[in-house]
C-alpha cells in the first residue's frame, strides 16, 4: 500500500470515528447521561489531542524525509546556496 493510500485510509477512519463519537455523545446527551457542556468539553479535548498527534506525525514524517534525503545523498537548499556563494566568490 502506498503512503498516500495509507494516509487516505487513516483520514477516512478518523472522519468515521469522529462522526460515530459525535453521534454517541448526542445519544448520551439525549438520555441525560452527560450534559451538553460535558459533551462539548469532550469534543474540544479530542480536537486538542488530535492536533497534538497530527503535529507529532508531521514531525516524524519530516524526520523520515530528511533521513531519506541524507541517505540518498541529495543536495539540500542549504547545500545549493553554499555552492552558489562559492561560485560567486570564485
Amino acid at each position: 500500500m502506498k503512503a498516500v493510500e495509507f494516509l487516505n485510509l487513516g483520514l477516512g477512519a478518523a472522519f468515521l470515528a469522529k462522526d460515530k463519537v459525535e453521534s454517541l455523545l448526542e445519544d448520551m446527551e439525549k438520555r441525560g447521561e452527560i450534559s451538553k457542556q460535558e459533551a462539548k468539553a469532550f469534543v474540544e479535548e479530542a480536537k486538542n489531542r488530535a492536533q497534538k498527534e497530527q503535529e507529532a506525525m508531521d514531525e516524524r514524517i519530516r524526520a523520515q524525509i530528511k533521513k531519506t534525503i541524507d541517505e540518498m545523498g541529495l543536495a539540500t537548499k542549504e547545500d545549493v546556496e553554499e555552492l552558489k556563494k562559492l561560485i560567486a566568490k570564485g
